[in-house]
């Protein structure tokens, strides 16, 4: 049965609970939920400063989630050896093919099959337009007297110089600031047709050689000053004629 309530009960929340319960019920409630509990008349709220560190951390996540990929910077490109060439990949035999590559790729764009063309600005800008990966290139004139007569296949051509291959299998790294550099084009060679003399199969004199080429190379020499740009750079640039002082 329920304790009935009076005015001197000693705790009012005890006399409340003898309403609903029995008396070991009631002291069983009071003791595991009441007694010894302080009572919370407002919540307690959490830092501020710990709340807006956690939005800060919330949007920096969410930013990073949407973004792509950073890319690699200098420094790790450098520490991961990316455009370091292996020792036994260090070969001017290696790069002869690319060479030769290159000279087509080269007589393709200046001539356009026509070995006796005499080139002018237009060649010159598609020139410095054109991807020097596979050039051989050879140093003329250097603010260091030391790299003058460095020549070799370029394998790297970034924006501030050129990395080639030696034909003594030697790696150089040469800056185009303060350098001029000099490119032989090869003109392309003439084909002439067998002519036959009568029915006999034998060859007229005079037109025994199949081929028959102009010997004088195109040479060019580019300033590096000017040239200091990436070749995917130089492939969508225009570049004009100007009057150079330093020249």
């Amino acid at each position: 049965m329920s304790k009935p309530t009076t005015s001197s009960d000693p705790n009012l929340a005890l006399s409340f609970l003898h309403r609903a319960h029995s008396p070991d019920t009631a002291s069983r409630i009071y003791t595991e939920k009441i007694k010894n509990r302080s009572l919370h008349l407002k919540p307690t709220e959490p830092n501020p400063q710990l709340q807006r560190r956690a939005a800060r951390l919330r949007a920096v996540a969410d930013r990073k989630k949407k973004q792509k990929p950073r890319p690699l910077s200098a420094r790790q490109k450098r520490s991961l050896c990316l455009y370091d060439i292996p020792k036994e990949n260090q070969k001017y035999s290696l790069y002869e093919g690319l060479h030769k590559l290159w000279i087509g790729y080269m007589q393709e764009i200046l001539f356009d099959g026509d070995g006796e063309r005499c080139l002018g600005q237009g060649e010159a800008a598609k020139l410095c337009a054109a991807d020097f990966h596979g050039a051989e290139v050879e140093v003329v004139r250097s603010r260091c007297v030391s790299r003058v007569g460095v020549k070799g296949v370029v394998v790297r051509d970034s924006k501030g110089l050129f990395v080639v291959v030696t034909k003594g299998d030697k790696v150089k790294s040469i800056p185009k600031e303060g350098t001029v550099f000099r490119v032989r084009v090869p003109r392309p060679k003439k084909e002439e047709p067998k002519e036959v003399n009568g029915g006999d199969g034998r060859v007229e004199d005079g037109a025994e050689k199949e081929e028959t080429g102009n010997t004088r190379d195109v040479v060019f020499e580019l300033h590096g000053n000017q040239f200091q740009y990436r070749a995917t750079d130089r492939a969508n640039r225009k570049f004009k004629t100007h009057f150079l002082p330093d020249l």
